[in-house]
């Protein structure tokens, strides 16, 4: 019997615009079991990228209650919180979100400013992030000689280096062309193939195909594909 990751029940969240209030997220349960693989499909604006940051711990819902593991996310800290991120979930963007001024490895490094390891493990981590990604001949160029496949497994290679219980993607092949897409997509069939958990969100049908469970998110709300 599988292990439940994170249960999240009537999560709500609203935001404030133009002097209104635009309910995001609308009162959404979800299950993920460790060694999961769900894809979120949803158009722009459904909420769908918001619950990826309350489930990462970067945004707080307005009511709802939400566990990752044993740990009731809704009542820690902010400290608490940044220590969760730190040692439990590697973020994955579209943007990418590299530092130009740091080569590759220091890039993958940089989740160690907030999670406390040893210096020697810290460097075994950081090689074997990189070679997982096969970016080993590539470790000291910077993100501006590498082509937007190569960054994106450098943000992959990142959020890894802290051997995460959770992986969550959000547009994470939005900004790349189909070769690199497929590319991206079967390095996280891999991960996930190794009992990585994934929860990614995504518009295109195409890229949700290689996710074991796709929910589709409307108007705030979340249905089983």
């Amino acid at each position: 019997m599988k292990t439940m990751l994170l249960q999240a029940r009537k999560i709500r969240k609203n935001y404030v615009l133009g002097g209104g209030e635009i309910e995001v997220v609308r009162g959404i349960d979800l299950d993920v079991s460790a060694g999961d693989f769900v894809s979120i499909m949803g158009t722009s604006g459904s909420g769908k990228s918001t619950l990826l940051h309350i489930l990462g711990g970067l945004a707080r819902p307005d009511s709802g209650s939400y566990l990752l593991g044993a740990k009731d996310m809704l009542t820690l800290s902010d400290d608490e919180l940044s220590w969760v991120r730190a040692h439990w979930v590697g973020f994955v963007f579209q943007t990418f979100d590299l530092l130009a001024e740091l080569d590759v490895r220091d890039n993958v490094a940089l989740p160690f400013l907030y999670h406390h390891a040893l210096p020697d493990d810290r460097e075994r981590r950081v090689d074997a992030a990189i070679d997982r990604v096969g970016l080993g001949h590539r470790q000291r160029h910077r993100p501006m000689e590498l082509s937007g496949g190569e960054m994106q497994r450098v943000a992959i290679a990142r959020a890894l280096v802290i051997a995460p219980k959770l992986i969550l993607a959000d547009e994470p092949t939005g900004n790349l062309d189909t070769r690199n897409s497929n590319e991206i997509l079967h390095l996280f069939k891999e991960l996930n193939d190794t009992g990585t958990t994934i929860v990614m969100v995504t518009h295109d049908h195409q890229v949700a195909s290689y996710s074991k469970k796709i929910m589709i998110m409307e108007d705030g709300l979340l249905s089983v594909s």
